[in-house]
């Protein structure tokens, strides 16, 4: 199927660093869809080769460009910048789509005029491709209030409309991270967002590199962005604004979870439940926590595991 606008319909934005094998992976996943009304653009920030590698796989199917070199949120920045289509879909170079993501996502542009945003379930796996899990997430009428309590859509599933982006601004690379969400609960404070309800990408969970110190800037960059999401939004009732900075707390219990930092979580899942009484699972947590022997007894793998069927409801 292809479209008869005079420009594609989505530019695929695929930002890399030092990933040359993965990056091919995720490129040819868009290259086989059924769908082939895209251009594909690569923000390359690393020192790999992958420049050559992919002009020996791909030649002139793919728009290759050097990014700044000062984070994922700027080398987005760059491809949209030079993209061209009507919606800008992403893919992270470790991820990769199924065959008829864009088919479905085209006649789902067509079917809801008014979205802004479309976004799926995934498949979690590994990093040698295996199958841990799939995603449970919920349509929401308006996202808007469900994405400022934490982010449940995952960038390498996300479409945006160019002209949401033209209102609400490109990715914040002043951010420590988290810069997908801040866009995210951007578009949706102005725009609908559209779940398909089908796992359409593979999103690579567990990968190694994940040590205390990414954690620390994941944990950061949550504080940025709710810190900027009130501030631009300063009608939210207190109710609301109480529910927000409990789902914080929680999700910085889980990032420590993650970490291995059990006496870190421990007092942000006290924090969140003290918060708001209604996250029920925060005082199984609590428990689990709270008695020394139980934490040596969980893999740190497991404590990772166990928070990523929460990070996607």
């Amino acid at each position: 199927m292809t479209s008869n606008s005079s420009r594609p319909l989505f530019s695929v934005v695929i930002p890399t660093l030092n990933r040359r094998e993965k990056v091919v992976h995720a490129i040819r996943s868009v290259i086989g869809q059924t769908f082939d009304d895209f251009e594909i653009l690569v923000v390359d920030d690393g020192s790999d080769g992958t420049e050559a590698l992919l002009e020996e796989h791909f030649g002139n199917r793919v728009q290759y460009m050097r990014g700044p070199g000062s984070g994922v949120a700027a080398a987005r920045n760059v491809a949209i910048e030079r993209s061209s289509g009507e919606w800008i879909a992403f893919l992270d170079s470790d991820d990769w789509w199924y065959p008829r993501k864009l088919e479905r996502y085209a006649r789902a542009a067509r079917r809801y005029p008014e979205a802004g945003l479309l976004h799926s379930k995934m498949d979690l796996v590994d990093a040698q491709g295996r199958y841990i899990l799939t995603s449970a997430i919920r349509r929401h009428r308006n996202a808007y209030p469900a994405v400022l309590q934490g982010n449940f859509i995952f960038i390498s599933t996300v479409a945006v409309k160019r002209e949401c982006l033209a209102r609400v601004g490109l990715f914040d690379p002043t951010l420590l991270g988290c810069e997908d969400w801040d866009l995210f609960t951007r578009v949706t404070r102005y725009f609908p967002a559209h779940l398909i309800d089908e796992p359409l990408t593979a999103y690579e969970a567990l990968s190694a590199g994940s040590g205390t110190r990414v954690f620390e800037r994941w944990a950061a960059g949550h504080d940025q962005v709710i810190a900027k999401s009130l501030a631009a939004d300063p009608d939210l009732s207190p109710r609301d604004v109480a529910r927000i900075h409990a789902a914080l707390d929680y999700a910085k219990a889980m990032i420590y979870l993650g970490a291995g930092e059990d006496g870190r979580a421990l007092h942000h899942f006290k924090a969140a439940f003290r918060k708001n009484r209604g996250l029920w699972r925060a005082p199984v947590y609590i428990v689990l926590l709270s008695w020394k022997p139980s934490r040596r007894l969980v893999p740190r793998r497991l404590k990772v595991l166990m928070r990523l069927p929460e990070a996607l409801q």
